[in-house]
């Protein structure tokens, strides 16, 4: 059975359908871990690669496709309880995010620091979620076997095309391949890298190229470089190219600084690119003014957070034209996190969720404001994270002093904190650290909700996010 089939969906080498059991322990990879165990289903990961890692495992990568010893592979597992689990149960289900029975970690051993499994991998069922659009190579097309690949995993530049233009590879109808990835602050999407592979293999008068996607999830250059080896290895391909983050040195920093620009919307960030990639770019990275944004506002209860997003939003609405989306601490409380305490992780996975739910406003070109607490720099840094897959951050503290909320005790909390009846409130019974990582600081004990507001609206205008300005 192929490894990717031609609609698109992610095949893995099934096992045989006997022999597993449903109520056995399972585990949900993320998606590079769920990248990690498809090219390990084929043999192209050394023996005890974690899945999901950072580094390659210490055995090299077989010389065929789909030996059994080279399935062996490493899982991480949430504790060592759970580790001990699956080594009793003798097995452990790998799903994706659909929970989808991708394989069978066979005879797993706990080791390590105990939240280590290693394991031989089986493939149990098909992955139907990812972004290879029906272009997925498939390891086991003759049609594909020794051709020169070329992967990219970005624009060529200017440099690149002119380099490429003497590549004997063009010669033998090249594979050009691209990683199947959704699009992120760093990344552009696979439907883009497709655009972008295909008119190149046709600028360079490439005859019978084929352009296609492979499960490779990119994180650090010399891991991403082997696994295209092995890939292209397995394929019989005897000649290999790379346009990447890294490689060649020159062009890529080229892309680089392009990149920056486009982030940032200044300066002419194709200048140094190929023709052709302008479009793609810039559906990926649209201008300021309709690029998809979070706003969070992080202070201590009564600081005023919740007035300013309002007026904010207000501003946003009326002046600017940007559509808004108001997640406020309360609000969510009540509808999307209606049933959680009020404990430390709790706070924590009602910021997770407004996290997420901001994340996808800003996908779609939306702007999200939200006005936690947010008392740690641990969870607003991965709310931060969230948010920059898809669109861009700001971070704004309302520096209120403890004093002054706790004279306005708007809600009567600190009374009740006081009292011993609320526990683990911020600022009394529980610490709030303050942010050095943010975009803007307003004190509301010595300026008004107007001049706060306005300082908000002046980093937008200012930054391009909104045209315009206070009327």
């Amino acid at each position: 059975m192929s490894l990717l089939g031609t609609s698109g969906a992610t095949r893995v080498p099934e096992g045989p359908r006997a022999g597993w059991d449903p109520l056995l322990p399972d585990v949900v990879l993320a998606p590079g871990a769920v990248a990690d165990l498809l090219l390990g289903l084929w043999g192209l990961l050394p023996a005890g690669t974690e899945l999901g890692g950072t580094t390659l495992g210490g055995t090299s990568p077989p010389g065929g496709v789909g030996v059994a010893a080279a399935r062996t592979v490493m899982v991480r597992l949430a504790s060592e309880e759970a580790a001990r689990t699956a080594s009793l149960a003798g097995g452990l289900v790998l799903r994706d995010e659909e929970s989808t029975p991708l394989a069978l970690l066979e005879q797993p051993v706990q080791q390590g620091d105990g939240t280590e499994v290693v394991g031989t991998l089986r493939g149990l069922r098909t992955r139907e979620l990812g972004e290879s659009s029906g272009r997925a190579v498939d390891l086991a097309d003759p049609s594909l076997r020794g051709r020169a690949v070329l992967f990219l995993s970005r624009p060529a530049t200017a440099a690149d095309a002119e380099d490429l233009r003497t590549w004997s590879g063009w010669r033998g109808a090249p594979l050009l391949l691209v990683p199947e990835q959704a699009a992120s602050r760093r990344r552009l999407a696979t439907a883009s890298l497709l655009a972008m592979a295909e008119r190149l293999a046709q600028e360079q008068g490439a005859v019978g190229a084929e352009v296609r996607t492979v499960p490779l999830d990119l994180r650090e250059p010399q891991r991403d470089d082997a696994l295209v080896a092995a890939l292209a290895g397995a394929l019989g391909s005897p000649s290999v190219r790379l346009l990447t983050d890294t490689a060649p040195a020159g062009s890529a920093a080229e892309w680089g600084r392009a990149r920056e620009q486009l982030v940032l919307g200044t300066g002419d960030p194709c200048a140094a690119l190929a023709p052709g990639a302008e479009v793609q770019l810039r559906d990926w990275m649209p201008p300021r003014s309709r690029r998809g944004l979070t706003i969070m506002f992080t202070g201590l209860s009564g600081s005023g957070k919740s007035t300013i997003a309002r007026d904010v939003a207000r501003w946003l609405e009326v002046e600017a034209g940007r559509a808004v989306t108001i997640l406020d601490g309360d609000r969510v409380r009540r509808l999307l996190s209606s049933g959680l305490g009020f404990d430390l992780a709790s706070r924590e996975l009602n910021l997770r969720r407004i996290g997420f739910v901001a994340a996808e406003v800003a996908r779609h070109g939306g702007v999200a404001i939200c006005s936690p607490i947010a008392p740690t720099a641990s969870i607003r840094a991965e709310v931060r994270r969230m948010a920059e897959q898809t669109g861009d951050f700001l971070l704004v503290h309302v520096s209120t002093p403890l004093a002054e909320c706790e004279r306005r005790d708007l809600k009567g909390l600190y009374a009740l904190a006081r009292a011993g009846t609320l526990r683990e409130f911020t600022g009394i019974s529980s610490p709030y650290e303050e942010p050095e990582d943010a975009d803007l600081r307003v004190d509301t004990s010595v300026v008004s909700r107007e001049v706060a507001a306005g300082a908000v609206a002046d980093l937008l205008r200012c930054g391009g996010w909104a045209d315009g300005g206070p009327r």
